[in-house]
Order: structure tokens, then sequence, then C-alpha cells
């Protein structure tokens, strides 16, 4: 499964302050403690006070933890339980393609992959992956269109963060 790096939550794991129940996730994650950062995660998604992205959020990287743990039938219904808080949530339609591209379904995973480029036309994740299946079918000129897309949204990103 791709992995995303996220520059701000990186150095978020370093600053003195304390820390979100979502950013200690992430930490765990970070340091392979999936069990706990699940356990955080679930705090968060049974938190009424908690918005719906932040609970989409927490839902795709609990889906995550489970990947990682190889429970992937519990990841997709956790990747599920995102769309069903955010329609179209683009991190989670991009985890159900990565399952379906693990799987050797690469057609199905393009699906999902089009459609988080649809849902977020600068996810630069979506368009890396989508890159990645076209090549899987040979499909050289779509891949490569989709790989450069991936590489400017990234260099993009890079330079807000540095403003």
């Amino acid at each position: 499964m791709a992995v995303s790096f996220n520059f701000r939550t990186f150095l978020a794991l370093f600053r003195p302050e304390l820390y979100t129940p979502y950013e200690l996730a992430l930490r765990d994650m970070a340091h392979r403690n999936y069990e706990q950062a699940m356990g955080r995660l679930d705090a968060i998604l049974a938190d009424p006070q908690t918005a719906a992205p932040e609970r989409a959020a927490a839902a795709n990287k609990r889906g995550v933890a489970l990947v990682e743990l190889e429970r992937k039938d519990e990841a997709r219904a956790a990747f599920e339980q995102a769309l069903e808080i955010v329609p179209k949530f683009a991190p989670a339609l991009v985890n159900i393609g990565n399952l379906h591209l693990e799987a050797g379904e690469t057609d199905e995973a393009i699906k999902y992959y089009e459609s988080a480029v649809r849902s977020d036309e600068d996810y630069a994740l979506a368009h890396h992956n989508l890159g990645v299946a076209y090549k899987r079918l040979g499909r050289t000129g779509d891949s490569v269109r989709e790989l450069r897309k991936a590489h400017r949204l990234e260099g993009r990103v890079v330079r807000k963060q540095r403003k």
C-alpha cells in the first residue's frame, strides 16, 4: 500500500505542545503501535463532538492500521466507514483501490483511483496510484501523464509548506 508523506504531520511529532488524539494515533502508527493507534482512532470515532471530516480521516487511518496488521477485510470496512461519513473521501477511495490493486484487480482499482481524482483533483497520491495501475495495464501514455501530474502536485505541496 502506498504511503504518503505529510511534512506538517511529521513535524507535529516533535513539537513540545500537547498532541491531539489524532496526532497521537499517527505517532503510534509511525512507531508501528497499530493496536494502540486503533484505540485512539476508535475514541475519536465514538466522540459525538468530532466533526465529519475528522471522523472520516480517523476511520481511514484505522483502515491503514488494519492493513498493516494484515486484517484486510476489516480494513476495507473501515475505508467504507470513512466513505459513509464523507462520501467521495479521496484517501479512502485510494485505499480501497490499493486493496484491489494488491489483489490483482487492476481494472477495479482504476475505478477507485479515478473516483478519487474526480473527488479531489489535487490529491497527488490518487494520480500516482492511478499512474501505477495504468502502467500495469500497459497504458504507458496514461501512466506517464498521471505520474507527471502527481509529481507536479507533490512539488506544489512542498512549496506551499515552505511559505
